[in-house]
């Protein structure tokens, strides 16, 4: 018996490491991403996943985002060590324990199982950028920072990581403008709409981009020149040493069986060895470096590297001090600044008329900044481009419902409301407020202007409201409904974040709801203010008589009333469910309403040359504001003016950055305009306040609202000069009269915000 014992014993012993070998998995496993949907790292764990389930085991991918990977991290270490959860990581994770923001170290937790890509980082500019700012090399491109410093600006993921490291490498000595974004498609969007001028990160990201010529890489942050692109530079080639790039590897908390750790190893080892593991590293050029490793080799490249890393955040490691992510420019903020305020000043006290300061105070602040004429010429032309669709839109409405108007159109309506409301000021008020909301359904300031003045404009004339409380409750409708899913501010915001605009709107629903309420509540107080001032200009019927206006009678044929009638219907419906362009839908109604209303061609062209004149100032206005914004986003003022804006915040109040930020909306986006705010200063915020454990989406959510209210305010706002040319109102006297209205209700919708537990303090 023991002889039987003991041969039994050998026997399991011997067959012990085949049956290890032989290990199997039973279910699928799940696999953490510590980072993004869409990012690279989240892209090379689909194309393993894809190719594991080639080989026979089924993959989850959980990502848990935030804290530069440590959050997926903390994440995976509390799951069961059973051989079905791993981890993908990269040298972030290294440099996050290194700086002491992981509550444990690394490679104490996790043990490696194999390296997937070793990728080559890319200093990427856009097309946009150098036309604008005339360089085609990296070589050209130190040159005119040189030349310009603080004039480029820089997006990136994590300043202190891989990216933000080997973009120090590459630049030192140079003042260049750093941006921090939250994700890699918010960055990349950045890019291409010229928000930055450069950005840092792997080939794989902007392969379609760089194929599409949207992007263009100038600098490879590698020992030798990519196959792929022969004609770029390299590190290596300019004498500096920037070799970095980031590593993604497989990792299993400690404790995991070895059989298990072992089996994956091995699958990985066949995915490397596939042809469509293959295909997928020459689409993202991560052919170009060795890229699979087995697990043992690939533990000492991390343990060499942790020594690497540690000499060079030694620095980062010995600050204790929190610093945002962004290094502005003073000179060119403090520039910005002065020439903002000095144009508010200009605008508010009629010292000279908008097109005039739109002209030429940006064009002197580009030129003490130190910009020669010439690209002082190209940030214009930039911006004047971007003003042709909306000039397009402005002129075409207006002549549209010029013609509509004269041919009686309205007249049924406004005498309806005539008779309804009568001298009720309260309740054309109210009208007002419903009407603008309605309008907004679109997400489109234009079409909510022309829709609620073309309404309710001739009752206000009728009962002699004030003009300028029609356009500032238009204002705060849309600054209402602007936070719907297809609202610009929401898209943008969204798209920082790289997430689902219905997420945010979702979460915002109870806010919006109480901004409707604060609406009718504006609109009730702003009408006892009117009524005040009726008494004073002479009308003294009470509020409930009715006024026996005289009712306008239509000289059209009847079958030409309907036409009209029906056209104008179309085009409302068009511009709030369609998909046409405006400016278009404008063109093509009044291309066919023209010639059936007014017989001969001289009075056509009367008729035209009629609206020209009357278009034609804000035309001029809405040009120069072109010019405005072109100017100042083209010399990285906006950008500098954005960053600069954090610097003064208190590092004790940094978990309170978004709220202090979210004070200033108003003033803000009236300073930066909304594309700047978004791609700008929101990626800052977010950078500072995900520091002090702040949700993302909580800094967005303030922000949202207490900017939306006041983005009509804004002299950056081309839909704003629609509504304030069809009103015949000055900017100035739109925002003094507007501004405090705006400021305070911007107010209300952070307290609700934090009453309401959307946005938790």
């Amino acid at each position: 018996m023991k002889k039987f014992l003991y041969a039994l014993l050998i026997a399991v012993l011997c067959v012990s490491p085949v049956l290890a070998a032989d290990f199997t998995f039973t279910k699928p496993i799940t696999i953490v991403c510590p980072w993004g949907e869409g990012g690279g790292a989240d892209l090379t764990l689909r194309a393993l996943a894809a190719g594991l389930k080639e080989e026979g085991l089924g993959v989850n991918i959980i990502n848990v985002t935030g804290g530069n990977g440590s959050n997926g991290a903390a994440y995976t270490r509390e799951q069961p060590a059973d051989g079905y959860t791993f981890m993908l990581g990269t040298q972030s994770l290294l440099i996050q324990d290194i700086l002491g923001e992981m509550k444990f170290k690394m490679l104490d937790e996790f043990v490696p199982v194999a390296r997937l890509v070793h990728a080559i980082d890319v200093i990427a500019t856009s097309r946009k950028a150098m036309e604008e700012r005339g360089y085609n090399t990296f070589t050209e491109l130190r040159d005119y920072v040189k030349a310009h410093p603080f004039s480029i600006s820089i997006g990136m993921l994590t300043r202190i990581g891989v990216d933000g490291l080997s973009f120090q490498q590459a630049t030192e000595g140079l003042n260049i403008l750093e941006v921090s974004y939250p994700t890699g498609g918010g960055m990349t969007k950045a890019l291409i709409e010229g928000q930055i001028d450069l950005m840092v990160t792997g080939t794989q990201e902007i392969t379609p981009q760089i194929e599409a010529g949207e992007i263009i890489p100038l600098l490879i942050l590698a020992e030798k020149r990519m196959n792929r692109y022969p004609h770029i530079e390299c590190a290596k080639d300019l004498g500096i040493n920037a070799f970095l790039g980031s590593e993604r590897g497989i990792f299993a908390k400690k404790g995991t069986p070895q059989e298990a750790i072992d089996a994956l190893e091995a699958l990985i080892g066949k995915v490397a060895d596939s042809q469509g593991w293959k295909d997928f590293l020459q689409q993202g050029g991560y052919d170009e470096r060795p890229g699979f490793a087995k697990g043992a080799e690939y533990s000492k490249i991390l343990n060499d590297e942790y020594k690497t890393f540690t000499n060079m955040l030694k620095p980062a490691k010995d600050s204790k001090t929190k610093k945002p992510a962004a290094a502005p420019s003073p000179k060119l903020a403090i520039i910005g600044f002065v020439m903002v305020l000095i144009l508010i000043i200009c605008l508010i006290r009629k010292i000279v008329i908008p097109p005039i300061a739109f002209i030429l105070l940006p064009t002197i602040a580009a030129l003490i900044a130190g910009f020669d004429p010439l690209a002082v010429n190209k940030f214009a032309a930039s911006g004047i481009s971007k003003m042709v669709s909306t000039v397009s839109l402005f002129v075409f409405s207006i002549s549209f419902f010029s013609l509509m108007s004269e041919q009686g159109v309205f007249d049924p309506i406004v005498n309806f409301l005539i008779k309804k409301a009568g001298t009720n000021v309260t309740l054309v008020m109210l009208a007002t407020a419903a009407v603008g909301i309605i309008g907004h359904l679109d997400g489109s300031g234009a079409t909510t202007f022309i829709i609620t003045i073309t309404a309710m404009l001739p009752m206000f004339k009728k009962l002699k409201m004030d003009n300028r409380s029609l356009m500032l409750l238009i204002c705060v409708a849309i600054g209402v409904m602007n936070v719907c899913p297809w609202g610009g501010p929401t898209i943008r915001a969204a798209t920082v974040l790289e997430t689902d605009p219905n997420i945010l709107w979702h979460r915002l629903l109870p806010v919006q709801g109480a901004m409707l309420v604060i609406t009718f509540v504006v609109a009730f107080l702003l009408s006892g203010i009117q009524k005040r001032r009726i008494k004073k200009l002479g009308l003294t019927a009470d509020e409930g008589e009715v006024a026996q206006a005289e009712e306008k009678k239509s000289t059209l044929p009847q079958w030409l009333q309907i036409y009209n009638f029906v056209l104008v219907v179309a085009v409302v419906a068009a511009l709030m469910f369609g998909s046409f362009n405006p400016a278009y839908v404008f063109m093509i109604a009044l291309a066919i309403s023209l010639p059936l209303n007014i017989k001969t061609l001289k009075e056509q062209n009367a008729k035209l040359k009629n609206y020209g004149v009357a278009a034609m100032s804000m035309v001029v206005t809405l040009f120069a504001a072109g010019i405005f914004t072109g100017v100042l986003s083209g010399t990285g003022m906006l950008n500098a003016m954005a960053s600069a804006v954090v610097t003064v915040i208190p590092p004790d109040l940094g978990r309170y950055t978004h709220f202090i930020v979210a004070c200033f909306a108003v003033p803000l986006i009236m300073c930066l305009g909304t594309d700047s705010f978004y791609f700008g200063l929101l990626p800052v915020v977010v950078g500072i306040a995900s520091q002090f454990g702040v949700n993302p989406q909580d800094v967005a959510c303030v922000l949202l609202v207490a900017e939306n209210v006041g983005v009509m305010i804004s002299p950056l706002s081309p839909a704003a000069y629609l509504g304030l040319g069809l009103l015949e109102i000055d900017v100035g006297e739109h925002i003094k009269y507007s501004l405090p209205w705006i400021w305070g209700i911007s107010i209300l919708s952070i307290v609700a915000c934090i009453v309401l537990g959307v946005t938790p303090l």
